[in-house]
C-alpha cells in the first residue's frame, strides 16, 4: 500500500502536498522504515516523475536515517552514472549522506566520480557534489587532504557567489592542524570579497576553523 500510495502521489502534478519534499514530510519521514522499498523501487520506475520523485526523497531520508538505505548503496552509486540529471545529482547527494554510516568502506571509490562532478555544466551537480565531498572529508580523514586539494583547485569554476558553496566545506577539513590551516588560507580572502555574501559565508566558516 505504502509504494502504491507513494508512486501515485509523485506520479500526478507536483504541487503543495505532492512535491517530493512534501510527501517526504506528509508520509515518509513519519513512517521512513515502512517506506524504504516504496522509495528504492520508484528509482527503476517506468514513470521519469516516481523516478525523480523518489532519488529527492532518497536525498531527504539519507540525511536524517542513513542506515535504511545503506543496504542500497550500489543503486546510488550507479545513479552517479545515470543519464537522467535529478538521478545524478540526488545520487551525489545521497552517496555523501551514506558516507557516515560506510562501515564496508565502499564510497572512497566514488571519489574520483564526485571530483569530475566539480567540473560538470550542470551547477546543482557541481554544489551537490561539493558537499557531498565535504561529508566524505569527515567520514574518512585519510581522504581529506585529496579532497581538500580538488576542492581548492576547482574554485575557477564556481565564480561569483557560487564560490560560496566551496568556502562552506572548509569547515569540514578541521581534523588536523595542517588541514584547517590550508581551508582557512584559501577562505581568508574571500572575507574581503565585494560580494557580501560571499564575505560573510567567509568570515562564518573562518570563526569555525579557528574555534577547532
Amino acid at each position: 500500500m505504502a509504494t502504491k500510495k507513494i508512486h501515485a502521489l509523485l506520479d500526478g502534478k507536483w504541487e503543495d502536498g505532492t512535491r517530493p519534499k512534501d510527501v517526504y514530510a506528509l508520509y515518509v519521514s513519519k513512517k521512513p522504515q515502512a517506506h524504504v522499498e516504496a522509495v528504492v523501487r520508484g528509482l527503476r520506475a517506468d514513470s521519469r516523475r516516481i523516478q525523480n520523485g523518489c532519488a529527492e526523497i532518497a536525498s531527504l531520508l539519507s540525511e536524517e536515517r542513513p542506515e535504511l538505505l545503506y543496504p542500497h548503496l550500489s543503486l546510488f552509486v550507479e545513479n552517479l552514472e545515470a543519464g537522467e540529471p535529478v538521478l545524478r545529482w540526488e545520487a551525489a547527494c545521497t552517496v555523501g549522506n551514506l558516507a557516515a554510516v560506510d562501515e564496508g568502506r565502499r564510497i572512497p571509490g566514488c571519489l574520483p566520480r564526485l571530483f569530475g562532478f566539480l567540473g560538470d555544466k550542470s551547477i546543482v551537480l557541481q554544489g551537490h557534489a561539493v558537499k557531498a565531498l565535504a561529508k566524505c572529508a569527515r567520514a574518512y580523514p585519510e581522504e581529506a587532504p585529496g579532497i581538500l586539494t580538488e576542492l581548492v583547485a576547482a574554485k575557477e569554476r564556481f565564480p561569483g557567489n557560487r564560490v560560496g558553496t566551496l568556502i562552506e566545506a572548509m569547515a569540514s577539513f578541521v581534523q588536523s592542524a595542517r588541514l584547517a590551516k590550508k581551508a582557512a588560507a584559501f577562505v581568508e580572502p574571500y572575507s574581503r570579497s565585494e560580494i557580501q555574501s560571499v564575505a560573510k559565508k567567509a568570515s562564518r566558516v573562518l570563526k569555525k576553523i579557528a574555534k577547532s
